[in-house]
């Protein structure tokens, strides 16, 4: 038997650390960033930067925010921050902001709004890997040869090859990522970059019901042959 090494042995709780650490962090996210009506949206204009010296950069300019102005229900306000910077953006874009109805000048993107979903929808493939692979491992630790000798045999059948693995590593990853690909086409970010999250995750999701028919296919044999030899 091949020596286990280390990350093989510790590997799967690395893994559910992590994904444990994503689901923390998604969750705080979208506390955080929560807004009461996503349907509250509106056109802002930016008008500025705000900006101040990076020490770590020999005091060079670093913008961290950005004001807009934008109208809403014929209220116009003017130069609000937004508490958010990104590198694209230069003076004189539009972008779609979100805002809170019984506070309009509290305001944020929908990139800020949807980023903790998506860094909880990318904890799941983790958690549910790392989780099937701690089960499996100590499921099999607890069998006798004999047993994972006829598991093998069962997972064969019809000249079939199946494991479970291929239903829950597959789906498990493919709807989160679908998900993230269907944000990202909500967010209007980038249309390629969400084409290929919901293609990606929609390959992986099919490839998942594919083993599940393969499942019930081998199930059914399994009980047609077990029929057989009963009446032998």
């Amino acid at each position: 038997m091949e020596p286990i090494s280390n990350f093989g042995r510790f590997g799967k709780y690395v893994i559910l650390l992590a994904g444990i650490g994503l689901l923390i962090w998604g969750g705080f996210t979208s506390i955080k960033y929560s807004m009461p009506d996503l349907s509250a949206k509106c056109e802002a204009v930016i008008t500025s930067f705000e900006s101040a010296p990076d020490k770590q950069k020999d005091d060079k300019i670093k913008y961290s925010d950005a004001l807009v102005s934008y109208t809403i229900d014929g209220v116009h306000y003017d130069n609000v921050s937004l508490g958010q910077y990104e590198a694209s953006w230069v003076i004189g874009d539009t972008i779609t902001v979100i805002y809170d109805r019984n506070n309009p000048v509290k305001i944020q993107t929908l990139t800020r709004t949807f980023s903790g979903i998506i860094i909880f929808l990318a904890s799941i493939p983790l958690l549910v890997i790392s989780l099937f692979s701690i089960i499996s491992v100590r499921r099999k630790a607890s069998k006798t040869p004999e047993e994972i000798a006829e598991d093998e045999e069962r997972t064969t059948a019809g000249k079939l090859k199946y494991k479970v693995t291929s239903i829950v590593y597959p789906l498990s990853a493919g709807i989160p990522i679908m998900a993230i690909g269907i944000i990202l086409y909500l967010m209007e970010r980038n249309f390629i970059l969400s084409l290929l999250f919901i293609v990606l995750g929609t390959i992986a999701t099919l490839v998942s019901i594919r083993a599940l028919i393969f499942y019930f296919i081998i199930k059914y044999r399994n009980h047609k042959d077990a029929k057989k030899e009963e009446t032998k």
